[in-house]
């Protein structure tokens, strides 16, 4: 069982964290998308992880603008890795991709000064290498520029044929330009581009000093319009053809040089791909970084032990939600061990976001992130999975069928040091029953090495043995009485001002008051409806 699947990516709200991280070059996202979650056995990795991102954090914190530069230069960064595969494989690139070449090889150049005056160097795993050798076969007689062209520098051979190339032109120029004058002297105006002159067949003039114009020669007639060309069959037609053997053999020494070129590149390969994965690690740390900053996170611990102690913790989208509603956020606290912890508590108290902050923190933990808590000490768990109300699981079964589809499948991983998720097993089937299966799912895994965290009504489930419970407050009665307010006029929001979401550890069987009855009058329930059901409450408060 890979760590993490994609309904728990969404239930617990990681695939909508994981994209407020933006890298801003293509291989920082490639890098992003393809992020794994560290596992057990790689707590060294997890580790070093934590502790770049936070000097980042600390670098960012320290320097707020600094990174703007940093920023530029990477945006600016592409993925020519096939254009390195391909000179590694012998082929020749063009100047284009040569030039991109000698852009990557600039910028590194750009990152690694910026890195150093800002004194940030240390964030990379390894020194950035520039390649200077390669960057300077790419730069011979180009004066320092960033552009590229295979200057005369390269070859002496097509310097020559570039110099006999521009004489031949230059001639030919001279004598088109000779020509050109005398069909203006004739004509009141010039050849084309392709070296001819239409006039008016009535333009007798015209025609006959056309006509002594040397090598200008009639190619068509058609009524009313006469057209001539230029036809250069002496030193024209001469130089010509000595241009075109001058233009081929260019071709060939401007090939050549490619293709020495392309070996360079060929040859400093592994360095110039080893440029474009630091460069992609550092988009992609400094994007974390970023983000880290921004939700305030800080650097969970490795636990010796199978624990995980969050203090402090907080539900970002939540949080979000809370406080843009004008309400005051409650921070989770607690311990978990292995086997099953039980969290109870009244309607609306809180329970699912404390099962989707558990995983959240978890997998954000466990993907190299820094945690939005306090504090958070565990031990990387091997899997992470977990079933909300708002799971989608398989289209077309009850709730009931997909939390028993969800049981089967995650029951036989429950021996290794997992961490389960479930939210009401059993609540939406007949109670007598529902209590049983959940009851017999809590007693499976109540000695798994697994952490499984059931939030539940269930007051059994709370006291079976090995069982750790938790249970939400609930609604402060006391600042409820300071309110003066009747009950029926309050709505969803004055009511959650009132629900203390603190979690505290509770005695077997403990489970407070549901308070079902009044979060139903608070809700605007028909009073009638409400009068027969504190009635039928406290019939059955009496008869127990």
């Amino acid at each position: 069982m890979h760590f993490l699947d994609a309904e728990t990516r969404r239930e617990l709200g990681f695939e909508a964290i994981w994209l407020r991280i933006r890298p801003v070059s293509p291989l920082g996202r490639a890098l992003q998308r393809e992020a794994q979650a560290f596992l057990p056995e790689q707590k060294a990795e997890l580790e070093d992880a934590w502790h770049r991102l936070e000097q980042a954090v600390h670098c960012l914190r320290r320097q707020p603008a600094a990174g703007e530069g940093l920023l530029h230069s990477l945006s600016q960064l592409k993925d020519i890795s096939g254009i390195i595969a391909r000179s590694a494989r012998g082929e020749t690139l063009d100047d284009v991709e040569l030039y991109e070449v000698k852009k990557l090889l600039h910028l590194a150049e750009e990152v690694q000064g910026e890195l150093h005056r800002l004194g940030w160097a240390p964030l990379l795993p390894v020194p950035l290498d520039v390649c200077t050798p390669c960057r300077e076969d790419l730069s011979v007689g180009q004066g320092g520029e960033l552009s590229f062209y295979l200057a005369d520098a390269y070859d002496e051979l097509l310097a020559a044929a570039r110099r006999r190339r521009r004489f031949l032109e230059e001639r030919l120029a001279e004598l088109r330009s000779r020509v050109d004058a005398q069909v203006w002297a004739a004509a009141g105006r010039g050849l084309s581009s392709e070296d001819e002159i239409t006039v008016s067949s009535r333009d007798q003039s015209a025609l006959a000093e056309l006509e002594k114009v040397p090598d200008l020669v009639r190619i068509q007639e058609t009524e009313g319009f006469v057209t001539f060309r230029w036809v250069d069959r002496g030193e024209g037609a001469q130089l010509r053809g000595e241009l075109a053997a001058v233009r081929s053999q260019e071709e060939e020494r401007k090939a050549a040089v490619r293709a020495e070129l392309s070996r360079v590149v060929g040859a400093h390969a592994p360095r110039l791909l080893r440029i474009l994965e630091i460069l992609g690690f550092l988009d992609f740390l400094l994007a974390k970084a970023r983000f880290c900053l921004e939700m305030q996170g800080v650097k969970p611990s490795l636990a010796g032990e199978e624990c995980l102690v969050i203090r402090g913790g907080r539900h970002l989208l939540v949080e979000e939600e809370v406080r843009q509603a004008g309400g005051v956020y409650c921070p989770l606290s607690l311990e978990l061990r292995p086997g099953v912890t039980v969290i109870t508590g009244p309607n609306m108290g809180g329970k699912t976001v404390t099962l989707k902050t558990i995983g959240l923190l978890v997998a954000m933990a466990q993907y190299g992130l820094l945690v939005p808590a306090q504090s958070m000490t565990f031990k990387p768990r091997r899997f992470l999975r977990a079933h909300l109300p708002s799971s989608q699981g398989m289209p077309g079964l009850s709730r009931f069928a997909r939390e028993v589809f969800f049981v089967r499948e995650v029951l036989p991983y429950s021996g290794e040091p997992g961490l389960i998720l479930l939210d009401e097993l059993a609540q939406s089937t007949s109670p007598g029953e529902g209590a049983a299966v959940a009851q017999a799912v809590v007693e499976r895994l109540r000695a798994a090495p697994a952490m499984t965290v059931l939030a539940t009504h269930y007051s059994c489930l709370t006291q079976i043995e090995g069982v750790v419970h938790y249970r939400v407050r609930g609604l402060d009665k006391e600042q409820l009485q300071k309110e003066v307010l009747p009950l029926s006029a309050w709505n969803l929001e004055a009511l959650q001002r009132f629900m203390d979401y603190t979690l505290e550890q509770a005695a077997p069987g403990d489970v407070g008051p549901s308070d079902a009855v009044f979060v139903a009058e608070a809700l605007g329930v028909e009073p009638g409806v409400i009068a027969r059901a504190k009635a039928l409450q406290r019939s059955e408060d009496g008869g127990q």
